[in-house]
């Protein structure tokens, strides 16, 4: 799942249609400080907010969600042994996150 495409896309979608951060925030259940927090990269998106922005802006949720190609030059997570400090915990909890957002995203597109 691609968080970076999502908010571009909504982002432009705003721009194109005039409307504000805090206009979608409104219709999307979110306080403004949050989407702010999110457009800015400084949290993820969860996946029931992807749902509503997909609802408000009418962009499917196929292509707010997108699909990449796995790019093997990129860092990856491998998963043995045992946690040695509090920052690899924070990084396993965000990755087990970032899976349930993920599944439920999968969840969703395959109820349609």
């Amino acid at each position: 799942m691609n968080h970076a495409s999502a908010l571009k896309l909504t982002q432009k979608w705003l721009k194109d249609h005039q409307k504000t951060q805090t206009w979608l925030a409104e219709r999307i259940g979110m306080s403004t400080a949050l989407l702010s927090q999110v457009m800015n990269g400084n949290r993820k998106l969860q996946t029931k907010y992807i749902i509503a922005i997909s609802k408000v802006t009418e962009i499917p949720l196929e292509q707010l969600v997108g699909t990449e190609k796995i790019d093997n030059d990129q860092p990856q997570v491998v998963l043995r042994g045992g946690l040695s400090n509090e920052e690899s915990k924070r990084q396993i909890d965000q990755l087990l996150w970032d899976i349930q957002h993920c599944v439920e995203l999968e969840a969703t597109l395959h109820a349609k």
